[in-house]
């Protein structure tokens, strides 16, 4: 059998490594628009500033894939997919046949549709390509703008400040990482950002950009703020395109059920560009089960998928952060809950664990994330905490002791 993936990064390479270790004479062959091996998209922010260098940023290189007899060919794009004919055609020319398909071609990023976007110094951050062109543009300039609050954002804006440029953070929402912090939470984030002098404006609705050398965002309610350069991170989209036009159903992303197969037989989908039960994820656990259950499913192994719990760490030196579960006010209006908090605006800690009928369904982490695994383990196992849900905050808390009373 002859597997295809389309998309060499963490969704098509893992799933191309459990395809060939549960079945070694199944042949696999990868196929990539970038340039380079597969290498990790959340340090990119770290290579911005120089903590990260090129080569640790590659997960795997030639020689893991020779090792495992996978064919890794780069700098091809896939432009169609004839599923009756079981052909894909490339923008060089060439094409290649397959007995089964893996889509895991992830995202790119959103793009305001706003004027001035398309002007010298203004960017994205989502490829490696994109890191080097941000790099080269921020050695002859002094201040920085960041469209976006989420994790991505935040990561890149410490990535230029620990270049020494002025940066600004700009948040459409009325807090920070609104998918990841309630209010008080945020709150705490915003001070530890600004002791790092990194301004934060919120509630910045960005109209357009004007101005050359130096340029200028102008916002909805007339504020204006002035930059050398604009970083645009306000999410991304699933490439959905390239399945559509095959007859694939797609939504927000390319719909899959639970076995990570798509409408159309022998074609699966998996990582940033999937969509299973109405959610695209776009974040790394995800991408691996996903790719894991579509690769046992492509030899033969019935396995269904099942969604994981949510978890976002924020991977900035000196900030220690890491949300998981139902955590905002967002995702908990339709339920009663129970919140357990300890808050140290002096030290900037803050903790949150919800409970819902006694069981732990979220937690946030700020500032101190003792009893992590722990409290990840009560989520997944859904474990009734009522004897105990008022000692889970103390650094001395031990499960272990409650287990089978």
């Amino acid at each position: 059998m002859r597997v295809v993936i389309l998309g060499g990064n963490i969704a098509g390479s893992n799933a191309g490594d459990v395809i060939k270790k549960e079945s070694p004479e199944t042949e696999v062959e990868i196929y990539t628009e970038e340039q380079y091996y597969s290498y990790t998209r959340i340090k990119l922010p770290a290579f911005i500033c120089g903590r990260c260098k090129e080569h640790e940023l590659t997960t795997c290189d030639h020689e893991w894939y020779s090792v495992r007899n996978i064919k890794f060919n780069r700098n091809f794009r896939a432009t169609k997919i004839l599923p009756e004919k079981k052909i894909i055609h490339f923008n060089n020319g060439k094409e290649t046949t397959y007995d089964k398909l893996l889509l895991a071609i992830g995202s790119k990023s959103n793009i305001l549709p706003i004027p001035g976007i398309d002007k010298e110094g203004v960017f994205t951050l989502k490829t490696l390509d994109d890191a080097k062109h941000i790099i080269d543009d921020a050695k002859d300039n002094k201040s920085a703008i960041v469209i976006g609050g989420g994790l991505l954002g935040l990561e890149t804006a410490k990535g230029l400040a620990d270049l020494n440029l002025d940066v600004k953070v700009c948040e459409y929402f009325p807090r920070l990482l609104p998918r990841q912090l309630d209010t008080e939470g945020a709150e705490i984030l915003q001070q530890i950002l600004e002791d790092f002098n990194i301004k934060v404006i919120l509630n910045a609705n960005t109209k357009e950009i004007i101005g050359d050398k130096e340029l200028t965002i102008k916002l909805a309610d007339g504020r204006k703020s002035n930059a050398d350069m604009i970083i645009f991170s306000v999410g991304v989209k699933p490439n959905i395109q390239l399945a559509k036009e095959a007859g694939i159903k797609v939504d927000r992303g390319i719909i899959v059920n639970e076995y990570m197969m798509t409408n159309i037989e022998d074609i699966y989908a998996a990582g940033d560009c999937a969509e299973f039960n109405g959610r695209v994820w776009g974040i790394v656990p995800v991408a691996y089960e996903q790719s894991k259950i579509a690769a046992l499913n492509i030899i033969g192994k019935k396995v269904e998928y099942e969604e994981i719990i949510p978890s976002n760490t924020l991977k900035i030196v000196g900030i220690d952060l890491t949300s998981m579960g139902k955590v905002t006010p967002e995702l908990l209006k339709d339920s009663s809950s129970d919140e357990i908090r300890f808050i140290d605006r002096e030290k900037r800690i803050y903790k949150k664990i919800v409970i819902q009928d006694n069981k732990v369904v979220g937690a946030i982490l700020l500032g101190d994330r003792t009893n992590q695994l722990t409290i990840k383990k009560m989520i997944k196992s859904k474990l009734s905490v009522s004897k105990f849900k008022d000692e889970i905050l103390k650094d001395d808390f031990n499960l272990e002791k409650y287990l089978g009373s």
